[in-house]
């Protein structure tokens, strides 16, 4: 017998999201440091994917368009693709995991998203503005 153990399964990076159908939502607050530190990653994404739809929003800003969400934890994410939304949650706050997240996400095949009317309608509400409709 061999003492030799094998070697632990790779899990495959999910691909990237490749429509301008995606959308990556921070909901955050400009008095959480967390928030404040993940603005240039953030934004760096933002340049190096424009085929998906990288949204920042300060619930305090905008607190009429997310209230119906009543977010505690910051930053938290909503990511939206193939016109549904695919997760809201708490997410992180560095680029490599941030990138990993959406990339987990917006893969999952249709039907996997939220079944939610209000959640929806809080996209839509939140892609008027972001669109500048």
């Amino acid at each position: 017998m061999s003492s030799r153990s094998a070697d632990p399964p790779t899990v495959p990076e999910p691909d990237a999201p490749t429509s301008d159908n995606v959308w990556v939502i921070c909901l955050c607050a400009q008095w959480c440091h967390q928030c404040r530190d993940l603005q240039p990653a953030f934004s760096m994404l933002r340049r190096q994917q424009p085929d998906v739809r990288w949204v920042w929003v300060d619930i305090e800003d905008h607190s009429e368009m997310v209230e119906a969400l009543d977010i505690e934890t910051f930053p938290t994410y909503m990511v939206v693709a193939d016109d549904e939304v695919k997760v809201l949650a708490p997410g992180p706050t560095n680029t490599d995991a941030l990138n990993h997240f959406v990339r987990l996400h917006a893969s999952r095949r249709s039907g996997q998203g939220l079944n939610n009317p209000p959640l929806w309608a809080v996209f839509q509400a939140i892609r008027s503005w972001a669109q500048g409709t």
